[in-house]
């Protein structure tokens, strides 16, 4: 099987509905529940949770899409001998210190808000001509010793795809991307069709901001253009791969996998709650 090392995760946004809570603290640095070496609960920034996933599935190569008032999370991925000596004690951050040593970090600036597809264009001389994973920052999925980023992986080359993501059921996905397809695989869909935020949702399959994408995906969101808000959406590409038969295939989360995200005030309270019960009450 094929590896791959690139790793983008995106974590430019403002956080606008998390206010006042994010007017300081980005709200990829959000805590939630982790498990310590020791087994016992312990808080982590999201964006700490997504890199050691990233990090136990084998990636190496980071790169951070940010923009103003994200400086606490290049300071949180920096390791520094005063740091080093400061937390001596403390097993976690000695092995958050260790996993960073061997990792290759980079930061690109998205200044200017403009789309989930700008933000991924930034990033294209880091990608190159590889394949590569493409993270939300403020949305995650929990799993034993990240077998869903490897399950992923797997699927993506097996089925020789261009693009594919995470999916979950859901009672209202109007607030998501919806997507249509036929199960190839157990969990495993071929995509026809993709809707973002239907009004009238054509299944219950709703997306995960979780990507596995061919490098061809720059070609196509340089033909997209900008929505009535001047931004260029991912979504929109999703839709321009489909329609130029671009294999892109969707991967169900399975009982094991347990999605969590921080965007709203709602979500983020129940995040704790679940992400806690996974990690601690198993």
């Amino acid at each position: 099987m094929n590896k791959m090392r690139k790793f983008v995760i995106t974590a430019a946004g403002k956080g606008n509905r998390l206010l006042p809570l994010t007017k300081e603290t980005p709200k990829e640095m959000l805590p939630i529940y982790s498990k310590s070496s020791k087994g016992e609960p312990i808080l982590k920034p999201i964006l700490h949770v997504i890199f050691d996933s990233a990090f136990d599935a084998g990636y190496r190569d980071f790169c951070f899409i940010v923009g103003r008032g994200k400086r606490s999370i290049e300071d949180h991925f920096l390791v520094s001998e005063d740091e080093k000596n400061e937390f001596i004690k403390n097993n976690e951050m000695q092995e958050f210190f260790s996993k960073l040593k061997k990792c290759n970090i980079t930061y690109v600036q998205q200044s200017t808000p403009r789309g989930f597809g700008d933000a991924v264009m930034k990033t294209k001389s880091f990608v190159g001509q590889d394949y590569f994973l493409l993270h939300a920052g403020d949305d995650a999925i929990l799993s034993n010793r990240s077998t869903h980023l490897k399950r992923l992986e797997k699927a993506f080359f097996k089925q020789k795809a261009k693009i594919a993501f995470f999916v979950t059921r859901m009672e209202d996905p109007r607030n998501y991307g919806v997507i249509e397809g036929k199960e190839i695989e157990k969990n495993i869909f071929k995509v026809s069709n993709f809707q973002e935020k239907p009004k009238k949702p054509k299944s219950n399959l709703a997306t995960i901001g979780i990507y596995l994408f061919h490098p061809s995906i720059f070609d196509i969101l340089t033909k997209i253009r900008p929505d009535k808000k001047g931004e260029i959406q991912l979504a929109d590409a999703l839709k321009k791969a489909i329609q130029l038969n671009q294999k892109t295939i969707a991967v169900e989360l399975t009982v094991n996998e347990k999605r969590v995200d921080v965007g709203t005030p709602e979500n983020y309270v129940e995040c704790l709650g679940d992400s806690y019960l996974f990690y601690n009450k198993r």
